[in-house]
């Protein structure tokens, strides 16, 4: 990995170099439908690494899961936040979202790609979105997760009483089916044109 620099980063400049690293390595493309039943939410850490894409719909996890590998292997002492949405308007079934808390000797951050391709790297821990109803949030060791695993092996392996207990509604195959109803030609070019290749980073103290 070529990671050596972030050692010499701290704060908010860390947050910055391990989201820019992640874009430079996983980029978000539109998958075939196949790919998104075989892929979106089952891959382990090195499956994503060596692919190098990820959707670009709904891509907090696997963006979230290597940033946590990247700070793990570096012996930066992070947590992968889950948390579970209730229903809306839009979407009628409850969602997960992926953010990241990372600890260093300038303090506690946390490390969000919210949606689109907008990151931000804010002071203090994730607690989540205010704009739409939460259900839950629990925070994981990055060190527990075994990056030749997915993520629910993980949980399953390590954390089964946690994550058995965890999801009040959440629906893996609901979601692959919304995935797929929105994976249209005219909402990638759209999200292209609108956000770009690259991350968007925002910066909240």
């Amino acid at each position: 990995m070529d990671l050596e620099y972030l050692l010499t980063e701290k704060g908010i400049a860390l947050g910055q170099a391990i989201a820019l690293w992640v874009d430079k390595k996983i980029k978000r493309v539109q998958w075939t439908n196949e790919q998104i039943d075989n892929w979106f939410g089952k891959r382990s850490v090195k499956e994503i690494i060596q692919n190098g894409t990820t959707c670009f719909m709904n891509p907090c996890l696997d963006l979230t899961l290597v940033s946590s590998y990247v700070l793990t292997q570096n012996n930066i002492k992070n947590n992968l936040v889950i948390e579970e949405h209730l229903p809306t308007k839009e979407f009628n079934f409850n969602r997960l979202h992926f953010a990241l808390d990372f600890l260093d000797e300038t303090g506690k951050y946390f490390l969000n790609y919210e949606q689109e391709n907008k990151a931000y790297v804010c002071v203090g821990e994730y607690s989540g979105r205010k704009d739409i109803p939460q259900a839950k949030i629990i925070k994981i060791s990055g060190a527990l997760i075994k990056p030749d695993k997915s993520l629910y092996e993980n949980l399953k392996e390590s954390l089964e009483k946690l994550f058995n207990g965890f999801s009040t509604g959440y629906s893996l195959e609901k979601n692959l089916q919304r995935l797929k109803e929105d994976n249209k030609a005219e909402n990638y070019f759209r999200y292209k044109k609108n956000f770009g290749e690259n991350f968007i980073i925002n910066y909240l103290s």
